[in-house]
């Protein structure tokens, strides 16, 4: 039995699909990234799939893929055409908007690379899951940002905007240096890699 720390949306849209068929056991535990690490340090996990590499003797990690966030709105949200940084940054900050949690995460790091400074919005609504933030922007409750590997199989009451203000995130396999050469750690990070 292999025990696997990751994000909710992460074992929904890409895990599970690939260990379906492939015989292996598996105990699933969902997490943010700070409790995911908890898990492996304390022998709870054989593996973590993280977007945080945290620097802890004797873990290790492995770029496992590339993620890029976008942003989403309802697909009933008229969208100007702006072309303008400065014009788009005052159109984005009048929305209500949608975050994964308070400190703006994503969100705070699109504005920094395309605006070059914090984004001065409060969250409408703190929602720490990634499906239920798109069923609220498709229920019309405000945009938000999030990984594409979600669109592929999002209703078509969401759209994306400003396609060029992206940003990109490493998603890695994190496991104990001591498990390195276990054949059930490389078979599993195999089944991961397909």
């Amino acid at each position: 039995m292999f025990r696997i720390g990751l994000s909710l949306e992460y074992f929904q849209e890409l895990f599970l699909p690939k260990v379906t068929n492939s015989g292996m056991c598996s105990v699933s535990y969902f997490g943010t990234a700070d409790q995911l690490l908890e898990l492996l340090k304390e022998d709870q996990v054989e593996l973590i799939i993280t977007p945080k590499k945290f620097i802890v003797p004797g873990i290790e990690y492995e770029l496992l893929m590339e993620e890029t966030f976008t942003i989403i709105t309802p697909a009933s949200l008229e969208i100007p055409d702006l072309h303008h940084p400065k014009e788009i940054e005052e159109w984005l900050s009048a929305q209500r908007w949608i975050s994964y949690g308070l400190e703006l995460p994503i969100i705070r790091r699109l504005w920094r690379e395309h605006f070059k400074r914090r984004p001065l919005i409060k969250p409408k609504h703190v929602i720490p899951n990634l499906h239920a933030v798109i069923r609220a922007v498709e229920m019309g409750a405000g945009i938000s940002v999030i990984p594409t590997y979600l669109l592929e199989n999002s209703k078509a009451g969401i759209r994306t905007c400003f396609d060029n203000l992206t940003v990109t995130n490493d998603l890695l396999i994190g496991y104990k240096s001591k498990n390195k050469h276990l054949p059930e750690l490389q078979e599993i990070i195999s089944i991961i890699r397909i």
